[in-house]
């Protein structure tokens, strides 16, 4: 079996593309089981810049091909169109892919920490819905752990920005200041918690927070000294607003350019940030005059920059990656290979020790120090020619399926007795006699 993980995110598809891939927190469990029949065990990580489908699988070319077939049939795509938009990793690389995203180091924003919350909810909902099982489940893990290990070990995670942080400072540089502006926030889940969050501590302005459910809405208001209000009061509030953040995980957009045009005063300036994937506006509004459209891919610019400063920090990150991914592989090898390499060894030596014993029998009239040279014989070339197998079930990615093959040449399944005396001669017509 090996780790594959199949995706796009905002380094290789654009935005539109990435929003008809996404899936939904409430419908994500669903989605899982569904996905579970045709790969086995697996999880999703679907975030505003990444749609990444981790499985495991019984082979990485047909495994991904599975994988890119599935994504694509959710989002009305041909599994070329995904491949094209996307990537594959298998085995080491899968395992250093998923512990690069938890690090932050793929990242629109480099070393942003949000990403590590949204690794442990995708695995929380994928053991949830029983698709995880353990080698992902410790895959999840590791990372979720390297990436602590590299913010606390590193310079990156250091007052470092976020997406959200990046998306207010450019509403603030669109309408060259936000004190005194009236500002929306759409949502009311953990993306509107940070906006709001960076509004009070950068900006004196009023703020107001709208969410489909009032209760959640109003504890966020309650919790950042910020005014609430009833969704249905949406298209009012959207025509009164100097600013707009759309922060919700709705799959279909929350305001219209109609909403906007028919709200609108005259003249009215507007900055709208859409943190949505999907979109929470509609792409026609940034047409209306008057209004600036501020989406996810129109942030890559200063998180390019931002990733230029920190490539000191960079460097040393990778460093602690690499070394938590090995950790992780030398798991990985000594689960699914190791009890199939001591399966080998052990019935090698079985035959080796029963063909000695056979052998000396016969010549009794050897020498100790004869018979000693007719031992280390048979143990060093039993040694030569597991030595070859060993090493190739410890290092090839297809380790999991060699040590199956292994067992099924071999017949080495626990349990069943494959001493010399159990076994049938592989050739009946093998002249026998003495060896003297």
């Amino acid at each position: 079996m090996q780790i594959v993980v199949t995706g796009v995110n905002h380094g290789t598809a654009p935005l539109g593309v990435r929003e008809r891939l996404s899936i939904p927190e409430e419908h994500l469990g669903g989605a899982l089981r569904d996905l579970h029949g045709a790969v086995g065990d697996c999880f999703v990580l679907s975030t505003c810049n990444r749609v990444e489908l981790y499985a495991l699988c019984g082979h990485e070319t047909t495994g991904a091909e599975t994988l890119r077939r599935w994504l694509g049939a959710r989002g009305g795509l041909s599994t070329t169109q995904v491949a094209s938009y996307g990537y594959t990793h298998g085995h080491d690389a899968a395992a250093q892919h998923a512990f690069r995203v938890a690090s932050g180091l793929d990242s629109m924003i480099v070393g942003e920490d949000q990403i590590l919350g949204q690794v442990r909810r995708a695995l929380a909902i994928a053991r949830e819905a029983g698709t995880l099982g353990p080698v992902l489940d410790r895959l999840g893990s590791s990372a979720l752990a390297c990436g602590k290990r590299v913010r606390t070990c590193t310079e990156l995670g250091h007052a470092a920005p976020s997406v959200v942080s990046v998306a207010v400072e450019a509403a603030a540089a669109a309408r060259g200041t936000l004190d005194g502006a009236r500002i929306l926030v759409v949502g009311s889940g953990e993306t509107a918690s940070l906006a709001l969050r960076q509004l009070r501590s950068m900006a004196s302005a009023k703020v107001t927070v709208v969410g489909r459910t009032g209760e959640s809405a109003a504890a966020l208001a309650l919790a950042h000294d910020v005014a609430a209000a009833p969704w249905d009061a949406l298209r009012v509030l959207a025509g009164d607003a100097d600013v707009i953040l759309g922060c919700t995980a709705s799959a279909r957009p929350v305001l219209t350019s109609a909403d906007v045009r028919s709200t609108r005063r005259p003249g009215a300036s507007l900055v709208c940030v859409d943190l949505g994937v999907p979109r929470d506006m509609e792409p026609a509004i940034g047409a209306i005059p008057g209004v600036t459209l501020i989406d996810v891919d129109r942030l890559e610019g200063a998180a390019g920059t931002l990733r230029s400063a920190r490539h000191p920090q960079i460097a040393a990150a990778e460093e602690l990656v690499a070394d938590e991914v090995e950790r992780f592989m030398t798991w990985w090898r000594d689960r699914s290979v190791a009890p199939a390499i001591a399966r080998l060894h052990q019935h090698a030596l079985h035959i080796r020790e029963a063909e000695l014993d056979r052998a000396l029998a016969r010549l009794a009239h050897l020498s100790e120090r004869d018979r000693e040279i007719v031992r280390t014989l048979a143990e060093r070339v039993t040694s030569k020619l597991l030595h070859d197998p060993t090493i190739a079930l410890k290092r090839d990615p297809e380790g999991a399926n060699m040590a199956l093959m292994l067992d099924r040449m071999f017949r080495l399944t626990p349990g069943v007795d494959t001493s010399p005396a159990h076994l049938e001669p592989l050739d009946t017509h093998q002249p026998s006699g003495d060896l003297s």
